[in-house]
């Protein structure tokens, strides 16, 4: 695998330090509200779903930042159970889809799905995949998530209804840093780590990644790994 370098240029950072300003700073909103005064169960319940949904961000931009500063690349045979861990990260991303009314359909061919990746490494896989699926993604949106397996291979295909991709800028969807036009224009938070972390894993685990898209119609990421038939 080829690790990332740190060497960031100021606009790189400009852009990282930026999106960690903005869930800091509506925490530390949120924050004095609750402390200037009192308010009814409802509403203080709504500031700590935020709180929690604005940290939940920023550690996983953090994660992001450090995977690629570590040059994190120690390769293991851990087996992971791809049901398992896809269930639990549309779990830990449906309030920030509920925001947006976003609709996520999951569909799972078979009981059980095993590939070698250690779950930690699946885990930045399907985060920040389907995080970006529901910030690119048009209000009332729906994303699709469909896991089957062919030919010794399994396939997990992610796919939103959001603004697309450029067809110019597709090649450059996994390069370091890259932020598509359309989401610079509309103000979309994001440093461009997540898709080259995604794709870095995949290839390292001896997977495969690979973008369609259609501009205002939609974006199609399918992943691809070798069966593992060993349980853990």
């Amino acid at each position: 695998m080829e690790n990332f370098n740190n060497n960031y240029n100021n606009s790189n950072l400009k852009d990282i330090v930026h999106d960690l300003k903005t869930p800091i700073t509506s925490i530390m909103g949120f924050i004095e509200l609750l402390k200037q005064g009192s308010y009814d169960k409802k509403s203080t319940l709504e500031f700590y779903d935020i709180i929690l949904e604005e940290s939940q961000k920023l550690l996983r931009m953090v994660n992001n930042i450090l995977y690629v500063c570590k040059g994190d690349s120690k390769y293991n045979n851990n087996i992971c159970n791809l049901n398992i861990q896809i269930d639990k990260h549309v779990k830990e991303l449906t309030p920030l889809a509920r925001k947006r009314n976003i609709d996520i359909k999951i569909n799972i061919r078979s009981k059980n799905i095993y590939v070698s990746i250690p779950e930690d490494k699946m885990s930045r896989i399907l985060t920040n995949i389907i995080e970006n699926a529901i910030k690119y993604n048009k209000e009332y949106g729906k994303i699709f998530i469909d896991v089957y397996e062919e030919n010794e291979k399994v396939f997990v295909k992610i796919r939103d209804t959001g603004i697309g991709i450029p067809e110019n800028e597709i090649g450059e969807v996994f390069n370091k840093y890259y932020r598509s036009s359309i989401s610079k224009k509309l103000s979309v938070e994001g440093a461009g780590l997540g898709l080259a972390i995604a794709n870095d894993i995949v290839r390292e685990y001896n997977g495969s990644i690979n973008v369609t898209s259609a501009l205002n119609q939609y974006t199609e990421f399918i992943i691809s790994f070798p069966i593992s038939h060993m349980e853990k």
